[in-house]
């Protein structure tokens, strides 16, 4: 059931506890257009979100950000309405995914090698019926900087930025709100570092969001929550990286 956190913004929240991995989908709406924030992971999670947003008395998204590259994030693409952007790394990775074929043998040369990984494989098998049901494709649109999009009445800024979770992020600032989309910047990077923050991207992540002016940050894989809880979270984190400590 889509949930509300202001007059503009809607979301309707993750589902992490039946193993699909669907994250959280934000909905910006304008007096001329709307925004959403991440794809899905699959077109049958775009038709769950599409169908919440029309009992809601909502349209469609006229633009989906699509926060960073990760299969649960981008997977619904192909069902997405109006226009899709995503930053030009992420659509690098989507092309390279969009190549990947999903029998046994691939996929487990794919967990080898570290291109995919072991959480993501379960995930997908458990939201998809088969593999001739996965459709990966990029972005229509490429952000390589910033970009600040006018929907009516609110204004959504997109900022690219390295995050502590992957290298390719998008985030969407909603001033008029006082509103932060992260996607899963929060989190530690699992594809290249083992779950575990690295003290330098995260120090970075901190100086980042401490320069912004929110009071909602709105995650990927939990409710949304205030920016002071964020930031004293994410300190903490940044101490335990510093010294070493296991973090996941």
């Amino acid at each position: 059931m889509l949930k509300k956190l202001t007059d503009r913004i809607f979301y309707l929240p993750g589902e992490d506890i039946t193993g699909r991995d669907r994250p959280f989908l934000y909905y910006v709406r304008g007096d001329r257009k709307s925004l959403a924030v991440d794809a899905g992971n699959s077109p049958a999670h775009v038709e769950e979100f599409y169908g919440a947003l029309r009992a809601a008395g909502l349209r469609l998204p006229d633009l989906t950000v699509v926060t960073h590259w990760h299969w649960d994030h981008s997977f619904g693409l192909s069902a997405a309405a109006g226009l899709t952007a995503a930053s030009a790394a992420a659509n690098e990775k989507l092309r390279r995914a969009a190549a990947w074929r999903w029998d046994p043998a691939s996929i487990e040369k794919r967990l080898e090698t570290g291109e995919d990984i072991e959480a993501c494989a379960a995930c997908i098998r458990r939201e998809y019926g088969g593999p001739e049901a996965i459709r990966v494709i990029p972005a229509e649109m490429e952000l390589a900087g910033e970009l600040t999009v006018d929907l009516g009445g609110v204004s959504c800024q997109i900022l690219r930025r390295d995050s502590p979770h992957s290298r390719d992020g998008l985030f969407v600032y909603i001033p008029e709100e006082k509103a932060l989309a992260v996607g899963d910047g929060e989190s530690g990077d699992y594809y290249d570092n083992g779950g575990q923050y690295d003290p330098k991207r995260l120090r970075a992540f901190i100086q980042f969001l401490s320069g912004l002016d929110y009071r909602w940050a709105l995650g990927g894989h939990g409710e949304p929550w205030e920016k002071p809880e964020e930031l004293a979270l994410l300190k903490d984190r940044l101490k335990e990286a510093e010294h070493g400590q296991v973090v996941l």
